[in-house]
C-alpha cells in the first residue's frame, strides 16, 4: 500500500532489493495486473515513483536475464577488479564469467549502474595485502583504484563507501580528483592493471589466469547441489595470485556459515529455498563429484584439487594462519586502516563490538 510512504511524496530510487535467485527472478519479471512489477510501473504513473531498478547478488546469468528484460532503469551490482564477489566464476552467458557483461549490456541500455562495495567485497582493501599494494604502487592507493577502476576501466556511475569517521572518506574523495583529471590518470590506471595482471600470470600462470573460473556450473545449477563452485575458486585466485587471504576467509567463511541450513535429508528443492538471497550459495562437501560437475572446465582435475585446497584453509576446520606461516606463502598484508574491528561495510558490524574496540 502506498499510504505508508505518502509523506514522503514521491520515492526517486524504488529498488526490487536482491534479486538473485531463479524464483526471484521469475517474480521480478513476472507480467500481469497482480504482479509487482505491475504495482511498481503503476506508480510510476502516477508520478509516485521515478525509477525502478534492481540490487543483486546473483549469477552473473541471472543478472544478465533482468537487466535484458529493459524494464528497469538502474542496477545495483557487485563489478571489481579483483572479483565480482556472487557472480564471480558462474557464466555470464556470452563466453565469459562474472558481471563486465552485465554491467556493459546496462550502460548499452542507458541504466544507472551502481557499484556495491568496491572496497570490501572488492578485496577488503583498507586492508590490502603487500603483494597487491606493491604492485598498485605509488601513484594510487588500492581503495583509488577500486574507485577509478570502477568508473574508468568500466564506466559505472556510482560506488558505494562504507565509512566509520570521515578520514575513511579521504582515498576515495583523492580518487575524485584524479577522476576529473582522466588524461593524466589513465595512464597510471592502465599500468596498474597491467602490473596486477602480470602478478596473476606469474603466480598462476597463464591459462589459469585467462580460463581458470570458465565454464563453471553456478550454485543455482542443481548440478552442483548449492555450492559455490566458482566462489571458492576465487577464493583460491585471490590467496595465490594477490596473497589475499583476509579477504578470501572472509568470503569463504560466509559460504560455511550459509551451509549450515542446508540439510542432506531435505530435497534440493527446499534447500534452496533456505539458503539466503544475499548469500545463494554454500561450501564445499561431498555431496558431489567434483570432476564430474567441472567437466566443461580446461581443467577438470585440477580445479576440483584447488577447491579442495580452499577448503582445507579456510573451511570450518582449518587453523588461521600464523603471521610467519603467512609471510612464508606471500599472504601478508601490508597495513589496515580500521581504527576497530568492526567496519561499517562487512557483516560483522555490531554496536557491542564497537563500543569494547573504541
Amino acid at each position: 500500500s502506498w499510504e505508508i510512504f505518502e509523506p514522503l511524496g514521491y520515492i526517486d530510487l524504488l529498488s526490487f532489493w536482491v534479486v538473485s535467485k531463479d524464483d526471484q527472478v521469475e517474480r521480478a519479471l513476472a507480467d500481469g495486473d497482480d504482479s509487482i512489477m505491475a504495482s511498481a510501473l503503476e506508480w510510476k504513473k502516477q508520478g509516485k515513483v521515478k525509477h525502478i531498478g534492481f540490487s543483486t547478488h546473483g549469477s552473473a546469468e541471472n543478472i544478465m536475464k533482468l537487466i535484458e528484460s529493459n524494464k528497469f532503469d538502474y542496477v545495483n551490482l557487485h563489478y571489481h577488479f579483483f572479483g565480482c564477489y556472487h557472480a564471480e566464476g558462474t557464466p555470464d552467458g556470452h563466453g565469459g564469467h562474472g558481471n563486465l557483461q552485465c554491467v556493459k549490456r546496462a550502460l548499452e541500455l542507458d541504466m544507472g549502474v551502481f557499484n556495491i562495495s568496491p572496497i570490501d567485497k572488492g578485496g577488503r582493501l583498507y586492508q590490502p595485502s603487500s603483494r597487491v599494494a606493491r604492485a598498485i604502487g605509488p601513484d594510487l592507493t588500492p581503495i583509488a583504484f577500486a574507485n577509478l577502476h570502477s568508473w574508468m576501466t568500466a564506466g559505472m556511475h556510482t560506488v558505494s563507501v562504507g565509512f566509520a569517521r570521515p578520514e575513511d572518506l579521504t582515498e576515495t574523495l583523492e580518487a575524485v580528483n584524479l577522476f576529473m583529471n582522466k588524461e593524466k590518470t589513465l595512464p597510471i590506471l592502465e599500468g596498474v592493471i597491467r602490473r596486477l595482471n602480470k602478478v596473476s600470470e606469474d603466480h598462476l600462470g597463464k591459462e589459469w589466469h585467462e580460463r581458470g573460473l570458465l565454464n563453471i556450473p553456478s550454485a543455482l545449477e542443481r548440478e552442483s547441489n548449492g555450492i559455490g563452485l566458482g566462489h571458492t575458486l576465487w577464493c583460491y585466485n585471490m590467496m595465490h595470485a594477490y596473497g589475499m587471504y583476509d579477504a578470501a576467509k572472509a568470503r569463504y567463511t560466509s559460504l560455511v556459515s550459509e551451509g549450515k541450513k542446508w540439510k542432506k535429508d531435505k530435497p534440493w528443492e527446499e534447500n534452496m529455498k533456505a539458503i539466503g538471497a544475499g548469500n545463494a550459495m554454500r561450501a564445499v562437501d561431498d555431496s558431489i563429484d567434483l570432476n564430474k560437475v567441472l567437466n566443461g572446465h580446461f581443467d577438470p582435475s585440477m580445479a576440483a584439487q584447488r577447491i579442495k585446497e580452499v577448503h582445507s584453509i579456510l573451511g570450518p576446520n582449518s587453523k588461521e594462519l600464523t603471521m610467519e606461516q603467512r609471510l612464508e606463502k606471500g599472504w601478508d598484508e601490508a597495513y589496515d586502516l580500521r581504527p576497530w574491528h568492526e567496519y561499517p561495510d562487512t557483516e560483522r558490524l555490531s554496536m557491542p563490538g564497537i563500543i569494547l574496540q573504541n
